[in-house]
């Protein structure tokens, strides 16, 4: 194990800043968190509702799915490790470093993915501008590792609100203004830049060291720990973006655009998933690494009755009101699609609980079980698509990504069963 310490960097110590409790942190995460999605939510009806027709909303999902790609290589998924490193194996400045490398090489390729996929020269240019306004997310992720560890997740909540606040306002006065898409993807880029610069980065100083140092020996043993974990975030994301991609190159952005209308509200339920078990996860990794076995089992039944409660609640809202909803707020033209929103729902979330059994087998260090999970799911999604979107055409998407999903949980299931009887009896 690295012996790693902040003093070792020649960096003074950060003031001790008294963490909240976990109802706290529960409160402030989801409040600014749900808020920060919304407006992005609320980016893809402006899309429609401010152009002429759907090719831009078909343009914002060819971007939106390769972002999901470019957050799992950009953020290496090494927040999860991060949070969980209750014995500092790393100092917050290596995380810093190491966030920075992931970035750039992540851009690089990503950029590159895009220009070759996109079905237009435009297209494509408006996906690279799409990824600065990632590469600020999966950058500000790592301070927000940092805040959580120390639980202070009101600095995540009180970030997250003001960056989607500011996100949507920019995108949609471009586009009001006459800008194209690719400006508007500039100016959320430059709104969430500026709170990156002026509040994440001086509220993460108060509780540790943010100054970017690392060795070679540090860098290397990164990517070599966590590489498990940036497989299965990328196979995680990759199939929801395979899919999708794959039915609007072969039926067109339009199609796409369609389907993203429909879809993307029901990231509601990732999202909440996602900021209900957040804050758990540095407790749980407490008792995990303390072999604790009574309270490992009270944390993992209040995670899995919350997600559940969370997953039959959106799946009502789908069933009895998303329907009307989605015509209400995008017009007659979508009626004959709007009844895809209860499969979409379902979809996302199994993608929710995928996502929740993935990190509580990296915070029980169990890497190659999780990025298991994710590529059994990701090939089930790659032997499916074809067939599924040709039988089912547009609701294709939704069942490919149940089917692959559901063997993926199958699969995190028996792993979680079989690493908690392992360790703790």
């Amino acid at each position: 194990m690295l012996e790693k310490r902040e003093q070792s960097s020649g960096q003074p110590e950060a003031p001790e800043v008294k963490g909240l409790t976990l109802r706290q942190n529960l409160l402030w995460n989801t409040a600014g968190c749900l808020t920060y999605q919304a407006c992005q939510w609320l980016t893809t009806i402006l899309v429609v509702v401010l152009s002429s027709s759907y090719e831009n909303s078909g343009i914002l999902a060819f971007a939106m799915a390769t972002g999901n790609i470019y957050v799992g290589l950009a953020t290496y998924n090494v927040r999860t490790f991060q949070v969980s490193d209750v014995n500092d194996q790393f100092s917050s400045s290596n995380y810093v470093a190491f966030r920075i490398i992931t970035v750039i090489l992540a851009s690089i390729l990503c950029v590159a993915y895009s220009l070759i996929v996109a079905p237009s020269l435009s297209t494509g240019v408006a996906m690279a501008a799409f990824l600065l306004f990632k590469a600020d997310e999966s950058f500000s992720n790592v301070l927000y590792g940092i805040d959580q560890k120390a639980e202070r997740m009101d600095y995540i909540g009180v970030s997250q609100g003001v960056r989607g606040i500011l996100s949507i306002a920019a995108f949609s006065g471009v586009l009001v203004a006459g800008g194209s898409l690719t400006a508007a993807f500039i100016g959320m880029f430059a709104a969430c830049a500026a709170v990156t610069l002026l509040y994440d980065l001086p509220h993460s100083r108060r509780l540790a060291p943010v100054r970017a140092c690392i060795t070679k020996r540090e860098c290397l043993a990164l990517f070599r720990i966590c590489a498990p974990n940036v497989v299965a975030t990328f196979a995680y994301g990759f199939v929801a973006t395979l899919a999708r991609q794959w039915f609007g190159i072969e039926y067109g952005e339009e199609a796409l655009g369609i389907y993203a209308a429909v879809a993307t509200p029901c990231v509601l339920v990732q999202v909440m998933a996602n900021y209900l078990y957040s804050p758990f996860l540095v407790p749980l990794a407490r008792s995990w690494t303390a072999r604790d076995a009574v309270d490992v089992r009270s944390q993992l039944k209040k995670l899995l009755a919350g997600m559940g409660g969370v997953i039959a609640a959106c799946l009502a809202l789908a069933a009895t009101v998303g329907a009307p909803v989605i015509e209400l707020v995008y017009g007659p033209d979508i009626q004959d699609y709007s009844w895809m929103i209860l499969p979409a729902m379902v979809a996302a979330s199994l993608m929710a609980l995928d996502s929740l059994l993935t990190d509580l087998l990296i915070v029980m260090r169990r890497f190659f079980l999780a990025a298991a999970v994710n590529v059994v799911a990701l090939a089930t999604c790659a032997a499916l698509m074809v067939p599924f979107t040709q039988t089912w055409y547009m609701n294709g998407v939704n069942l490919v990504i149940i089917a692959a999903f559901a063997a993926g949980i199958a699969v995190g299931l028996i792993s979680l069963l079989v690493a908690r009887k392992r360790t703790l009896g």
